[in-house]
């Protein structure tokens, strides 16, 4: 059997199991982010001083 004529595997351009736990890894990853930064932003508000998502709090 030559290389001409032997059988290809086609690439196919459907979701595997590994892009799907990438996605949710994604997911995952967004959304600690933004509870760490809202609970950030939450949790400096006390006091005096208004606080954002990237102010350092003691």
């Amino acid at each position: 059997m030559s290389q001409f004529n032997a059988p290809m595997r086609r690439a196919s351009g459907s979701i595997d199991v590994y892009t799907g736990l990438l996605f949710v890894a994604v997911l995952v990853l967004l959304s600690g982010v933004a509870l760490l930064g809202l609970r950030n932003m939450e949790h400096s508000k006390v006091g005096n001083n208004p606080g954002g998502m990237i102010k350092l709090v003691d």
